[in-house]
């Protein structure tokens, strides 16, 4: 999008110039006066227009410049360019009083501002005209919202055929993988009467071992520890009796793609895997949406969201759901192994967007 500002010693004048250079289609953003000298006033008008599509072939960035901060850019671009173009919608939110309630209560509980406006600009395009309150806005907002959003029940169908069901929890440390794991371990074991197997890739963490290990003796899975691809394979092979097999990471700092890189590759044996995506809802927006980006180098089945007993703002939640194209399966609730987890649906996912003391059980 091009910018640019001109003066002259009134509107019309100015308007002319905007035309020569950016031509008929431009957008007045702002127009005020300015001084010119002693006793004279000029008028400023900024405008803007959308650059014309190149048939060139890109640039590539400079090698100095990070992937992030460029989609980062192109982020900000796409979202003035969408402000710009919407000044109708955008003249009537702020002009509507429960509308604009709506919109800052929605901010408030951590929703992401472009993904706000663009869902709320479609629900008041829904309602008609009609005259709504703010319980009809938020009504047509969730309609909208539920559209964007998917969840998934990866454990709806668990059989053998071909070979035990590969399950795996990957994400950043500290975000519960292992309890996470333990939890679900539990419930198919006893729940659903699923042979299973447990494998640890997680040597580096202190105890990380020994704590699944005693999960898994508890309940009575066997168990095995693996350091690399090969042994990993091993381990699987092992468990070939099981109907699936969950397997703990090493938690690691996944805004480094590398390590991402060197996870996929343990998985690369030719056994198709499910991949978990554990996720803290106590992590940044901005960090979570990274996170998950670099994870787009492995095929991920579903995201995990752990910690929601920790925040009382889970909108990161709803955001990445809404950015990305992964559904997402069960919420942890607590450390309680194996009651503080549960299936993840949109009517719980709606419930955090509303005020703290009135969440839908």
């Amino acid at each position: 999008m091009q910018v640019k500002t001109f003066k002259a010693p009134t509107v019309e004048k100015a308007l002319a110039q905007v035309k020569k250079e950016l031509g008929p289609e431009a957008i007045i953003l702002s127009t005020r006066k300015v001084g010119a000298g002693p006793g004279e006033s000029w008028v400023e008008v900024s405008a803007a227009r959308e650059q014309p599509a190149s048939t060139a072939e890109p640039k590539p960035a400079p090698d100095c410049v990070p992937a992030e901060m460029i989609n980062e850019l192109q982020e900000i671009k796409g979202f003035l360019s969408l402000l710009i173009s919407s000044k109708d919608q955008l003249t009537q939110l702020r002009a509507n009083q429960p509308l604009a309630e709506l919109y800052h209560s929605l901010l408030v509980r951590g929703l992401d501002e472009k993904q706000v406006f663009i869902l709320l600009s479609k629900a008041v395009s829904d309602l008609n005209g009609e005259p709504a309150d703010r319980s009809a806005m938020f009504n047509a907002f969730c309609k909208r919202l539920v559209t964007k959003v998917s969840c998934a029940k990866p454990f709806r169908v668990v059989s053998n055929s071909g070979g035990p069901a590969v399950y795996t929890f990957v994400g950043p440390t500290g975000v519960g993988k292992t309890t996470t794991l333990a939890k679900l371990a539990a419930y198919l074991k006893i729940k659903r009467r699923i042979e299973l197997g447990i494998v640890s890739l997680d040597t580096y963490r202190i105890g990380a071992v020994e704590q699944l290990k005693t999960y898994a003796e508890i309940l009575e899975i066997p168990f095995s520890v693996a350091q690399s691809k090969s042994e990993l394979r091993s381990a699987i092979d092992d468990f070939s009796h099981c109907d699936a097999v969950m397997v703990d990471t090493t938690g690691k700092n996944y805004l480094n793609r590398d390590h991402v890189r060197h996870l996929r590759s343990l998985f690369e044996n030719g056994r198709r895997c499910s991949h978990f995506l554990v996720l803290s809802a106590t992590a940044k927006d901005e960090d979570l949406q990274q996170t998950i980006v670099h994870f787009r180098e492995m095929e991920i089945n579903s995201l995990i969201f752990t910690k929601l007993d920790e925040t009382v703002h889970h909108g990161c939640i709803v955001n990445q759901l809404v950015r990305f194209n992964y559904p997402v399966s069960y919420l942890g609730t607590g450390q309680r192994v194996p009651e503080d987890i549960e299936p993840a649906t949109q009517k719980r996912l709606l419930s955090f967007l509303l005020p703290a003391g009135n969440q839908a059980d």
